[in-house]
């Protein structure tokens, strides 16, 4: 199976690994950019062949302060570098996309966002499913299939 990683770029986002036996693994957005190029250094020397699934964000949002735009963008550019350098090839998603694929929703982002994580701890009950990685885990399921396997 080849190994996929879908990423949630939010500062409060994840990262989830569909690996080479089909498991299925979770984490919180490293802190910092120097561990976030660690890990995800980690995760290519591990998974050579990993492409990635990365939601499409990064843009201004209405009600959002240019500053906090102008931050998130940079990070997601950062994110973007980082895969492009380490040669993992990434393909990104709109939220609306994947989401769509889960189901009916929730329109307000924090029912909305509870639901994703109810639905990602039931599906998953081997990992500790947080808001932080339970879009990544959307993402990677929404867009894998249902194949996976669990541990």
């Amino acid at each position: 199976m080849k190994p996929k990683l879908s990423i949630d770029p939010g500062l409060n986002g994840g990262f989830a690994l569909l690996d080479d036996d089909g498991v299925v693994s979770a984490e919180n957005m490293p802190i910092g950019m120097t561990d976030i190029v660690d890990r995800l250094r980690e995760i290519k020397v591990k998974h050579p062949n990993v492409s990635c699934i990365m939601e499409k964000t990064g843009t201004h949002v209405m009600g959002n302060s240019a500053s906090a735009s102008v931050k998130f963008a940079r990070h997601c550019g950062s994110l973007e570098s980082t895969l492009y350098c380490l040669g993992i090839p990434t393909i990104q998603v709109p939220p609306q996309t994947w989401m769509k694929k889960l189901g009916a929703l929730p329109k307000d982002k924090k029912d909305r966002k509870n639901k994703i994580k109810e639905m990602m701890a039931a599906r998953y009950p081997h990992l500790r499913v947080t808001l932080k990685n339970a879009d990544a885990l959307g993402i990677l399921t929404a867009e894998t299939g249902s194949h996976i396997l669990f541990e």
